[in-house]
């Protein structure tokens, strides 16, 4: 895609998609950990609350985005935001409810996927998420390579929930949800939802708030390089995101249900393994990020490297995301919310300053020490809670030499050779 369109379209995406993830997170009650957590996942009259919530707030996510593409539009009408800057693209105010209609589609999907997790039945839901990504991907490079219009990347995502939604419907599900509601579950739904919507706010901020703050402060092509080097740490934290939100935290939740004792060491069982993949691959990343790109991508993508081998040793800090999934099991998301605020404030304090002093390299280590200014907090929660070994702690840390060493390897490789 990097070869069809110019760095500027990955730049306006890049906001674009931060803006729609805004609004996804901003409304966020964790109805889907809800299902997974609760004792009445197995009642419909829960499911039916759930998922009669979870459409209506799927259409109020539009009617906001239309109401902010608005406010984009009279922004830019009566030049309120810099003329270099992502904000100041004629296209951001119609692509915005475009794209959002994604999140519209997936709204209308059975609780069934939920359910699917709770139950660690991860097969189907992994065959119909690999089919529809794949026919999404499919259709965005085949507009690309005829249009070469940033509408590519928009008709990609929307084909993508929209495969998966009509598969999972009418494919797959047998019995589907109707629209209910009731009390208790509403209630049940907001009482646990509050702190996940506070943990969801700030956790945006964290996570995107880098390409909301650099969108004012830098340029779109600038925006889209930086994205690359995001896309690349984010693709492999979105799949250690999914794997600890899809399989180790339904079993976290069995066992804190049903023997909390146990807990500790069903934890170390997923963190050991985890650790020594973002150990290795931190290492790997901090020697090799300048080699990727330049093999990767063209010239116009280069400055990409330096940020891909200090965004890399953000995956160190992955290693404690499985202990919000932990504080999640045990009903208790006020303590993620805590640690997230924490890194938040970091970020969005400091960023500015680094970037005013030292550029946009000053930014980017803010963005990397970001991930790890909760973690002596995390380590408290970690010890109240009997989920903390000093031994277990550092057995993987050594990993990182290994990764590198791989590095070294890498680089002599790809220069004897290319």
């Amino acid at each position: 895609m990097t070869r069809l369109l110019v760095p500027e379209m990955f730049g306006l995406m890049a906001i674009v998609n931060v803006l729609l993830m805004g609004l996804v997170l901003l409304t966020d009650l964790g109805l889907r950990q809800n299902i997974i957590q609760s004792k009445r996942a197995d009642e419909d009259i829960f499911l039916n609350t759930v998922w009669t919530f979870q459409v209506l707030r799927g259409l109020f996510i539009w009617v906001i985005s239309v109401l902010v593409s608005i406010g984009i539009y009279f922004a830019q009408t009566f030049h309120l935001v810099a003329a270099s800057t992502v904000y100041a693209e004629p296209l951001l105010p119609i692509i915005i409810p475009v794209a959002t209609l994604a999140v519209v589609i997936s709204a209308f999907e059975p609780t069934w996927t939920s359910l699917a997790s709770r139950n660690l039945n991860q097969a189907k839901l992994v065959k119909i998420e690999l089919i529809s990504q794949v026919l999404g991907i499919l259709l965005m490079v085949l507009i690309a390579f005829y249009n070469k219009s940033i509408w590519a990347l928009v008709a990609g995502a929307l084909t993508t929930s929209l495969v998966h939604a009509v598969i999972v419907n009418f494919l797959v599900v047998e019995k589907r949800n109707h629209f209910h509601i009731d009390k208790e579950a509403l209630s049940e739904i907001f009482h646990f939802g509050k702190w996940v919507f506070l943990s969801s706010i700030v956790g945006f901020l964290i996570n995107n708030g880098d390409r909301l703050l650099l969108g004012g402060l830098i340029s779109t092509t600038e925006l889209g390089v930086f994205s690359i080097a995001v896309f690349i740490v984010g693709a492999i934290s979105m799949v250690v995101s999914r794997l600890l939100s899809n399989v180790a935290y339904p079993a976290l939740s069995e066992t804190a249900r049903n023997k909390p004792e146990d807990l500790n060491r069903v934890y170390y069982r997923f963190r050991i393994p985890f650790d020594a993949v973002v150990l290795f691959l931190a290492g790997f990343f901090l020697l090799t990020g300048q080699t990727i790109i330049d093999f990767l991508y063209d010239s116009r993508y280069s400055e990409a490297g330096w940020m891909l081998s200090l965004l890399g040793l953000s995956l160190v800090s992955l290693r404690y995301n499985l202990t919000d999934q932990c504080f999640l099991a045990l009903g208790k998301p006020k303590l993620m919310t805590y640690l997230i605020v924490i890194r938040t404030t970091f970020m969005f304090v400091l960023l500015p300053i680094a970037f005013r002093y030292y550029g946009l390299h000053g930014a980017v280590w803010v963005i990397v020490l970001s991930n790890f200014s909760s973690f002596p907090l995390a380590i408290y929660y970690k010890k109240m809670h009997h989920l903390w070994d000093v031994k277990k702690e550092l057995i993987t840390l050594p990993i990182i030499f290994a990764g590198l060493l791989c590095g070294l390897i890498f680089n002599k490789l790809v220069s004897l050779l290319f």
